[in-house]
């Protein structure tokens, strides 16, 4: 594999044990390719009026800058599908949707909803209407 000369032998062995290395390393990357399984949720553990809190401040900041970079609210757009959450746990994550209200027959048209919590990516929501006024709130789990 490698020649070595007498002058450079130090060197010689330090290479070899490097390509060895490398070589196993690469082998041992094969062998842990395997899916790992995420731990369950224990939803017991979840402050949720906590969490609910938190999406409900970074619903104001998104709302915000929504306004701030002049996007038209008037179709009742979805302004996040990942508004605040761990994504690897639907039951954690929070949309944010703009709605009318009164409600009009635009705000249940699938095409203007937030596509996570249509696609269950997501299980809770905040709803402002045009002027950012909050609606409605959804978690279910949170007791009314």
């Amino acid at each position: 594999m490698f020649q070595c000369s007498n002058v450079h032998m130090s060197q010689c062995n330090m290479l070899r044990l490097f390509s060895i290395l490398v070589v196993a390393s690469v082998l041992l990357a094969g062998c842990t390719t395997e899916a790992i399984e995420k731990p369950p949720l224990n939803v017991s553990r979840l402050n949720m009026a906590f969490e609910y809190q938190i999406a409900l401040e970074k619903a104001i900041t998104v709302y915000q800058q929504a306004i701030a970079d002049g996007v038209d609210l008037t179709t009742g757009p979805c302004l996040s599908n990942e508004l605040h959450g761990n994504p690897a746990y639907p039951e954690t994550m929070w949309v944010l949707d703009i709605a009318h209200y009164p409600r009009e027959a635009a705000d249940d048209l699938p095409a203007n909803q937030c596509v996570a919590y249509r696609e269950g990516k997501a299980k809770n929501f905040i709803e402002f209407d045009e002027q950012g006024k909050l609606i409605k709130f959804y978690s279910p789990l949170m007791k009314d």
